[in-house]
Parts: structure tokens; C-alpha cells; sequence
């Protein structure tokens, strides 16, 4: 550390050898920065180490001292260099993120046991926190980038960088916060409240005052709109790999990797789109079965012969109130179900893929009925053998 300091020490004393002739009015701004005349952008920095030195460069000059402190155009060859000291440590945030990612796999694939896991793991997050120093330089130089020029149109290509954004494109355990309901109590909604109450048993406090009825509120028969789904719907992809690089040619590694999870995340969207459409035909056949059941006990009536009138009635009576019974449930679920079974994506009526899809649904029809047909053959054939 104090070899490190030493050599730093000497860059500094010949970046500051240079200051007068780049930034001749700098003595003066100093001296009315101390006497308060005008108010600096940053707040200086009291430390003898030399990494917490202030570097002056015109980023850390008001912009309207820029003319009388800086020579001309040092400002925007400033500004290009923080744009790319930005791309730069974005290009090296996702090298790094997809190195993680590959180590990731080969440990799930090859470490076993506690001891390989424990050092898998330790060399994992080292590779990580090299993600994270390279994420600290971006961060500096967007904030120099925007003392300089301001907002603009480059803040939707080098946003602010947080820390759920350094992530790698295959992270599961990134998924986007779901807006909870009334009447539900996800796990992190459970550590939510136990991080705003300050201890487990003020979380189950939390807990049961969610959970029970009370203020006027009623968890039953309420009006609940469309919400997230779970798991695999709520993936999403950092912002990072959506940015295009610097140096970025059309044979780029990155523009590979957002097709490919492109495609898996197409391929998630139509396996949830047929798990609706198989929920909505068990929910048809459910008020189907529930009919028919309650005309099937009707058709019972009167079946059993020589049996004594209070006997006969009684029967009559049982088969009458079950045939009430299912109808009864079936207009329950009917109602309970109504905008579910009548939802035809009216936002998406009039649309191509609408069109595709009716043809999707009508050739998957064919496909079900050539393959029932080919099941009865192979079945008839093998009654067939039997016999």
C-alpha cells in the first residue's frame, strides 16, 4: 500500500505541474472558493492519503467558471473521455459478468461437497467484486458526463448504474417485485415487514394484521384486477446488456446473447399463454361436468322400481337436491369465472398475431386429432393381438 501511494503521489505531482497551462484560472477560483465569494459543486475532500487528493479537471468546476478557469475546448475533450472511460467499464462489467457466469455453471456441474462449494463460491465473489470496482469508475465518470453536458439523450444509453443492475443475463434470482394483493402474504413481503417492524415476532404481528379482517377491510369476494405473474414471467434483463457498446460490430458476442435470451423469453411467454389456455378449458369443462352431472342425477328419478311411496319420494328428493346442488355451483364458478372465460384479449383484437394465432390453434387441432387418431389405430391394433 505504501508502494502504491508513493507512485500515486508522483502522478500527482506532475498532473498538477500541467494545471497552469490547461487550467491557468484554477489558483484564482481556489482562493474564492476559501474566502466563500462563490460555492464549490463538490465539497473538498481533508485527507493526507493521496487516493482522497482532489484532482481538479474542469468536471469539478462550476460550468459557468468554465471560460475564466479552463482553456478552450478542455471541457469537451473532458466530456469524451468520460463517455468512453463509461463504455469501457460497461464493455468490462459484462466480460466480467459473463465470466461469473460461466464459473457458476461449472461449479453447479463439477463442485460437490462443502469444501469445494465454500472456495467455489469465495473465488465466485471475487470475480464479482471486480464487477463492482469497474461499476464504481462508471459511476464517477457518468457523474463528471452530466456536470459537463448535462441531461440528454446519452442518459438512455449510460444511465445511472444501481446495484441490482450489475447482474449477469442469466440471473434467477433477479426477478421483478411483484405488486402483492390483498389477502396473500409472499415470502418477501413476510421479510419486508419483518425488516420494517425490527424482528421476527413484530413479522408475525405484521403477519396477522394483513392476514385477519379488521378497519373495514374484507379479504372475501373482493374485486381483484390483473397482476404479475410468478417465476418465470418476472425475469427481466439489466439495462447493461441492452446498451450497445462502443466498439460493437455486427459479429458482437453480446448481440448473441440478447437473441438468445430473446428467444427463451418468447418461448416463456408462449408456454404461459398455453398454460392459460389450458386453464380456461378446465375451467369450460369444470361448468360442463357440473351441467351434466346435474342432469345426470335428474335422469335417476324414478329409476328403481317396488319401492313404497315415502321411500320413492324420498329418493326423489335426494337426486333433486344434488341436481340443484351442482347447477348451484356450476352458476357459482360461472359467476367467479365470468371475466376470466369472456377475456379475448380485447387490447389485442383486430391484430396479425391474433390471426397467427387462431391459425396456431386450429393447426394444433389437427395436430391433436392426427395424433388421436394415430393412438386409436395403435390401440386397435394391439386389442387386436390380444384377442
Amino acid at each position: 500500500m505504501t508502494e502504491q501511494r508513493n507512485l500515486l503521489r508522483t502522478r500527482l505531482h506532475g498532473w498538477e505541474q500541467l494545471l497552469p497551462i490547461y487550467m491557468p484560472g484554477l489558483l484564482q477560483y481556489k482562493d474564492d472558493l476559501a474566502s466563500g465569494s462563490i460555492t464549490a459543486p463538490y465539497s473538498p475532500r481533508h485527507s493526507e492519503n493521496p487516493e482522497d487528493a482532489d484532482i481538479w479537471v474542469p468536471s469539478r468546476v462550476a460550468e459557468a467558471h468554465h471560460p475564466r478557469v479552463c482553456r478552450e475546448g478542455l471541457a469537451e475533450i473532458e466530456e469524451r473521455i468520460r463517455t468512453v472511460q463509461c463504455h469501457d467499464a460497461l464493455d468490462v462489467i459484462r466480460h466480467t459478468l459473463k465470466i461469473k457466469s460461466r464459473m457458476v455453471m461449472f461449479k453447479n456441474k463439477n463442485a460437490r461437497g462443502q469444501r469445494e462449494g465454500l472456495r467455489s463460491r469465495a473465488v465466485i465473489d471475487r470475480v464479482h467484486e471486480r464487477a463492482r470496482t469497474h461499476a464504481m469508475k462508471y459511476r464517477a465518470a457518468q457523474e463528471a458526463k452530466y456536470a459537463l453536458c448535462g441531461g440528454g439523450p446519452w442518459e438512455e444509453v449510460l444511465r445511472v448504474l444501481l446495484d441490482d443492475d450489475i447482474r449477469g443475463y442469466q440471473d434467477k434470482d433477479r426477478l421483478r417485485v411483484r405488486t402483492g394483493r390483498l389477502g396473500t402474504l409472499d415470502d418477501d413481503q413476510v421479510e419486508a415487514a419483518a425488516a420494517r417492524g425490527g424482528g421476527e415476532g413484530s413479522t408475525a404481528g405484521a403477519v396477522e394484521d394483513i392476514s385477519m379482517e379488521g378497519d373495514g377491510i374484507s379479504l372475501w369476494d373482493q374485486e381483484r384486477t390483473k397482476r404479475d405473474g410468478t417465476g418465470e414471467t418476472r425475469r427481466t434483463l439489466s439495462w447493461i446488456w441492452t446498451t450497445k457498446s462502443r466498439n460493437a460490430s455486427d459479429d458482437d458476442e453480446t448481440d448473441d446473447i440478447l437473441r438468445s435470451e430473446w428467444a427463451k423469453s418468447r418461448a416463456r411467454a408462449n408456454r404461459c399463454k398455453e398454460e392459460v389456455l389450458l386453464l380456461k378449458e378446465e375451467m369450460r369443462r369444470a361448468l360442463v361436468f357440473l351441467e351434466w352431472k346435474s342432469d345426470w342425477w335428474l335422469q335417476w328419478q324414478g329409476v328403481r322400481e317396488g319401492l313404497t311411496r315415502e321411500l320413492d319420494e324420498g329418493l326423489r328428493a335426494f337426486a333433486v337436491g344434488q341436481a340443484d346442488l351442482q347447477r348451484r355451483l356450476a352458476d357459482h364458478f360461472r359467476e367467479i369465472w365470468k371475466g376470466s372465460l369472456d377475456d379475448k384479449d380485447a387490447n389485442n383484437s383486430g391484430n396479425d398475431d391474433d390471426e397467427e394465432d387462431d391459425d396456431d390453434d386450429e393447426a394444433e387441432d389437427n395436430e391433436d386429432a392426427h395424433e388421436e387418431n394415430y393412438r386409436e389405430e395403435d390401440y386397435g391394433e394391439e386389442d387386436e393381438n390380444c384377442h
